[in-house]
């Protein structure tokens, strides 16, 4: 009997210990707007983006014009930041980012939709 409840004893501090290695893991992650915050070139053509979305004031740079950017929504899921993006004439237009995965998961591209367009933007290190 004595020996059943030693050995119950391991197998629950075990399962502690792993319930908490993960928990631990897990919290360490960067948040996505993290991940994609910072300075983004065209895969096509000339121009830069840059994506401030882990500070306050969140904004992106747009070829050189800098626009008020809110974080609408935060879809983890499907690896999108949609915004909410103040326009020079006063309304707010919907832009979305989205992670774009290589095969082997080691980088990834944005998708960036805004103004009716899409377009693809690499680390500016990688250009």
């Amino acid at each position: 009997m004595r020996k059943s409840l030693s050995m119950q004893h391991v197998i629950l501090t075990a399962v502690f210990f792993l319930l908490f290695s993960m928990v631990i893991g897990c919290g360490s992650e960067a948040s996505l707007e993290t991940q994609i915050s910072g300075s983004w070139k065209r895969a096509q053509g000339d121009g830069t983006v840059e994506i401030n979305l882990d500070k306050k004031p969140t904004s992106l740079v747009f070829d050189g014009k800098t626009y008020t950017a809110t974080i609408d929504k935060v879809d983890k899921g499907n690896n999108n930041v949609h915004l909410k993006v103040a326009t020079d004439n006063g309304t707010s237009e919907e832009w979305t980012l989205h992670q774009v995965w290589n095969d082997n998961g080691s980088s990834f591209k944005l998708a960036f939709r805004h103004n009716g367009t899409e377009e693809t933007l690499v680390p500016a290190k990688q250009s």
